[in-house]
């Protein structure tokens, strides 16, 4: 589980691949109870089904909070994902738009982790790149 709540920051690539690892996990607990037939297990089978719809919710939650981090916004900005409309739009954003290049406030580029100016000249008089 913390593959899935990291702290820092979290690329597009990395964003939609633990979506479709996380949709697929909610897929599979809400199929469980069909699956198996038992009637004396059904309520239990559902209670889990439950349970894991909700932790893969929440780790959906997190995903994109991470996200909103990589573009250098706060993650109170998700909350703007509440609004009817906007909330698509956000949500296809956040797969869409390229994450803010070179460290930010929420901690080191996962693209380029030793990314830094290139100096050139003497110590004296260095210009950046």
């Amino acid at each position: 589980m913390a593959f899935f709540t990291a702290k820092g920051r979290l690329r597009r690539r990395q964003y939609v691949l633990r979506l479709v690892l996380l949709y697929a996990m909610a897929i599979a607990f809400y199929a469980l109870p069909s699956l198996i037939s038992a009637p004396e297990l059904q309520t239990i089978l559902r209670l889990i089904a439950g349970a894991g719809i909700a932790v893969a919710w929440y780790l959906v939650i997190i995903q994109a909070l991470l996200r909103l981090h990589d573009l250098n916004l706060s993650a109170w900005w998700a909350l703007v994902g509440l609004l009817p409309v906007v909330g698509y739009v956000l949500g296809g954003g956040l797969q869409l738009v390229q994450g803010s290049i070179g460290p930010n406030r929420f901690g080191p580029d996962p693209k380029r982790p030793a990314w830094s100016p290139v100096f050139i000249g003497s110590d004296s008089g260095a210009t950046a790149i």
